[in-house]
């Protein structure tokens, strides 16, 4: 009783900064900084929130919510968080497994035994890891493709569909982000509650925790404050046209606000979601059958930046949510500029939280770093050319042998189309940080500055102690 009324105390106290830092605040470095990229990347709106040491030092609202009718963004403004919903299913989840309901090693087919036999070797534990084998964005739901997209998906019918869909390998063997799988926990949650998600999510997190504007979408309902959401085509800024409901949208449907975030961000670190030792298993990076490991937990990525953990999920929609927990800093941006699956337009809302974080935390960004001079010219050429020849798909002796199934080749191709330069910043040295990245043992984590047509991306690749690729990463900060 103590503990709760510690932890409703720092909730209160919190919201009362939320109304302190809702008033107008003077331009600074970080209005500087989103503002600049916004104007770069196109983005009509923007909503951000920053929480350090349990307190709110900066929010507020960038640009416009709705082109058509010049509505400002504002901490109030309703954004579709897309698949930052994720932690939300996680989190249900686990308050199941807390109350003895759900196991996470249970196989799915026994909440779902309507399931094919295809399933058998799945179990919950795979779908919040995305390593159920199911299909990825571009090849879920096949079965509902023909006459092209509906207004209307019942869960009877996108579950009749996921149960016709391949499955790309068996459970457990790799990580492939599936939508798939976040659908089916729905459905586990509902079974398993008798409760519709979004009564779910209401009654155990946003009443309780006084998030007022957070809601499950329902396309039918008027949403006050809400954002219109927007994508580029053909090289202009259109409407993004996301009209279709789901009856069961538990991979993507939660709608919220930055300021009802940070009330859930405050939550989180007062274990008022689920405990400590849920939340330990949420964030802690899937084991996968070989040994090796993946950065994703349980509806959360789970990475580090130069020596700070990184926990966060981003939305389609152009949202991002990021905690760096050794830092005790939290970003939250939700924008209005998404992208549409398997558009090949530059859309890049996203990288902005680290950005932002950046600016609080020393020494995490590549950014702001002076470039060193260039130790080993040809293993950066090496490098460049590796990103290259798995681009075009083509076996490379030096990178791991994991790696290439999770690189993105049309993207890494376009971005490559238009390289004009390839430059090396630093390196760090992580012998003493004992990190694995896919199953590999670093010994450095090199940094290169890489300009094409679209900007500026920082490449990171982590290096064993022969020199090879164990994975690598890009962002734009």
């Amino acid at each position: 009783m103590i503990g709760r009324r510690r932890s409703l105390i720092a909730i209160l106290s919190l919201v009362s900064v939320l109304l302190a830092v809702a008033t107008p605040a003077r331009a600074d470095r970080i209005d500087d900084y989103i503002k600049t990229e916004m104007q770069k990347r196109r983005i009509p709106g923007l909503a951000l929130a920053v929480v350090r040491n349990g307190t709110v030092v900066k929010m507020k609202g960038y640009g416009l919510a709705n082109l058509d009718h010049d509505v400002p963004v504002t901490p109030d403004t309703v954004f579709e968080l897309a698949s930052v919903t994720k932690q939300f299913t996680a989190a249900a989840i686990m308050k199941l497994v807390e109350e003895g309901k759900v196991q996470l090693d249970d196989p799915i087919l026994w909440h779902l035994p309507q399931g094919p036999a295809t399933w058998k070797a799945m179990t919950v534990r795979h779908l919040l890891t995305h390593t159920a084998g199911l299909p990825g964005l571009e090849e879920n739901f096949k079965a509902l493709w023909p006459g092209g997209v509906r207004l209307d998906y019942s869960t009877a019918q996108l579950f009749n569909a996921a149960t016709k869909d391949a499955l790309s390998f068996p459970a457990g063997e790799r990580f492939q982000y599936s939508d798939v799988g976040y659908f089916l926990l729905g459905m586990i949650i509902e079974h398993v509650s008798g409760q519709r998600y979004a009564d779910f999510l209401d009654e155990r997190f946003f009443r309780p925790l006084g998030m007022t504007s957070t809601s499950v979408i329902d396309q039918w309902k008027i949403v006050k404050h809400r954002a219109a959401g927007y994508t580029i085509l053909d090289g202009q800024l259109v409407n993004i046209r996301r009209v279709a409901q789901a009856e069961l949208a538990s991979h993507y449907g939660v709608m919220s606000t930055v300021k009802d975030l940070v009330m859930w961000e405050a939550a989180l670190a007062a274990d008022r979601v689920v405990s400590v030792a849920s939340l330990g298993q949420m964030w802690t990076p899937v084991r996968l059958n070989d040994g090796s490991t993946f950065p994703y937990g349980f509806g959360w990525s789970v990475d580090e930046r130069r020596g700070h953990r990184w926990i966060a999920h981003t939305g389609i929609t152009g949202t991002e949510f990021s905690r760096f927990p050794d830092d005790k800093l939290t970003a939250i941006v939700l924008t209005n500029l998404g992208a549409r699956i398997g558009s090949r337009e530059l859309v890049n809302p996203w990288g902005l939280t680290l950005g932002v974080a950046g600016r609080y935390i020393p020494g995490m960004l590549v950014s702001t770093q002076k470039a060193e001079p260039d130790p080993d010219p040809a293993a950066t050429e090496r490098l460049r050319d590796i990103l290259g020849r798995l681009a075009r798909g083509e076996n490379v002796p030096t990178v791991n042998p994991r790696l290439p199934g999770y690189v993105g080749k049309d993207t890494l191709t376009e971005r490559l189309r238009t390289l004009q330069s390839f430059t090396f910043v630093t390196c760090d040295d992580v012998r003493g940080r004992n990190m694995e990245m896919l199953g590999e043992r670093l010994s450095r984590v090199c940094h290169y500055r890489f300009v094409n047509a679209e900007g500026t991306r920082y490449y990171s690749f982590f290096l064993t102690g022969d020199g090879r690729v164990a994975t690598f990463w890009s962002t734009t900060e």
